[in-house]
C-alpha cells in the first residue's frame, strides 16, 4: 500500500508540472509537428522568390518538417498580410516581409497595415543593392556628371523605376533630397520595359535592382555609375557606391525578413531564428546568393525590428519631405 501510495504521489506530482508548464513552452518543446507555410507577396522567379525557395529548403532540413512556399503577389502585399495575420500565431505560418512594405505603410492613408503590431520579427535575411543605370554609350561617364546635368536641366532629365512605391522609386527620390536636383521620374511595370527603354534612350538614367540587370551589366549593353548600399556589391566591386562619390549618408538597400504573426509564442521565435542564422551561415547557402547579387544579413530578432521600426521612420521623412502625394 505504501507503495503504491508513493507511485500516485508521483504520479500527481509529474501531472502537476505539466499542468502547470507554460502552453508556449510546451508548443516549442513540440515545434515543429507539421508543415510550415511561408508566405512570399511577390511572384514566382524574382530574386527574392528563389533565394526564398533556398533558405525554405535548408530550414525544413533542420527543422525536420517541410516549408511549404506559396506566392501571394499584388496589391502591395495586402494580400499576403492578411493571410498571415489572419492564421494562428503558432509558428506555422510565416512571411517574407519586404522593404516595399514599410514604405507602402507611409504611402497610403490610411496604411493598409501596421507592420509593428501585426507582425514579431524573425530574422532579417538579405539585402539587394540598387544600381544608378546609363546605356554602355551614355554620355554620363561618371556619378558627377548626371548630377550637373540635372542641376542644370531641372525636371528634364528623365530617370526610370520599378513602379512607384518601390525601393527603386524611394531611391530615385532619397538621391533628390541628397543632391538638391530635380528629375522626372517615370514608373515602368517591369525591370524589362525599364532596361528596354533605357537601352532605347527613351530615358536617360534608371534605379534598378543588380540582379535582373547583370546580364546586361555583364554583356556590356548597360554600365552602372553607382550603387546605392553602403558596400560595393559582391559582383559589382569595380562600382563605387554614392557615398564613395561625395554624398556620404546616401544609402538605400532592399531587404527581406522573416516575420510571423504578432503573439506567436516566444520560444517558437528564437527556435526559427537560431536555426534560420544556422543557414545563413553556410558557405553554399552565401555563395549561391552572392551570385545573384544578393547579400546575406542575418541578426537577432531585436535587430530585425530594430530595422523595421527605422525603416518605417526613413521612408516616411522622404514622402513627407519629397512633398510626394500619399495614396
Amino acid at each position: 500500500m505504501i507503495g503504491l501510495t508513493r507511485l500516485a504521489i508521483l504520479a500527481l506530482g509529474t501531472l502537476l508540472i505539466v499542468a502547470w508548464t507554460p502552453p508556449a513552452a510546451r508548443a516549442a518543446d513540440i515545434y515543429p509537428s507539421k508543415p510550415i507555410s511561408l508566405i512570399l507577396p511577390f511572384g514566382a522567379g524574382n530574386g527574392s522568390d528563389l533565394s526564398s525557395r533556398r533558405l525554405a529548403t535548408q530550414l525544413g532540413k533542420i527543422l525536420g518538417q517541410q516549408i511549404v512556399v506559396e506566392n501571394r503577389p499584388g496589391a502591395g502585399g495586402v494580400g499576403a498580410v492578411k493571410q498571415v495575420t489572419s492564421a494562428p500565431a503558432d509558428g506555422y505560418t510565416l512571411m517574407l516581409a519586404g522593404a516595399g512594405m514599410p514604405i507602402s505603410q507611409a504611402l497610403f492613408n490610411p496604411p493598409p497595415y501596421d507592420m509593428l503590431k501585426s507582425f514579431v520579427p524573425v530574422s532579417a535575411i538579405s539585402s539587394n543593392d540598387v544600381a544608378f543605370l546609363v546605356k554602355a554609350s551614355s554620355r554620363y561617364a561618371t556619378l558627377d556628371d548626371f548630377i550637373r546635368e540635372a542641376k542644370e536641366r531641372k525636371k528634364g532629365l528623365m530617370v526610370g523605376v520599378s513602379l512607384l512605391g518601390t525601393t527603386q522609386h524611394m531611391a530615385a527620390e532619397l538621391f533628390k533630397l541628397h543632391t538638391h536636383t530635380d528629375f522626372t521620374i517615370v514608373p515602368f511595370r517591369t525591370a524589362s520595359m525599364l532596361t528596354t527603354a533605357l537601352v532605347g534612350e527613351n530615358i536617360d538614367l534608371a534605379f534598378e535592382f543588380v540582379a535582373p540587370t547583370l546580364p546586361m551589366l555583364n554583356s556590356g549593353q548597360l554600365r552602372a555609375l553607382a550603387v546605392s548600399s553602403a558596400q560595393r556589391s559582391p559582383v559589382l566591386p569595380q562600382v563605387p557606391t554614392v557615398a564613395e562619390q561625395g554624398i556620404p549618408d546616401y544609402a538605400v538597400s532592399s531587404w527581406g525578413m522573416i516575420v510571423a504573426p504578432v503573439n506567436t509564442p516566444a520560444p517558437i521565435v528564437k527556435r526559427l531564428s537560431t536555426e534560420i542564422q544556422n543557414v545563413l551561415q553556410d558557405p553554399e547557402f552565401i555563395r549561391q546568393l552572392q551570385g545573384s547579387g544578393t547579400r546575406v544579413l542575418g541578426g537577432t530578432t531585436d535587430q530585425a525590428r530594430q530595422l523595421m521600426e527605422s525603416e518605417i521612420v526613413r521612408w516616411k521623412k522622404v514622402i513627407d519631405t519629397a512633398g510626394i502625394a500619399l495614396q
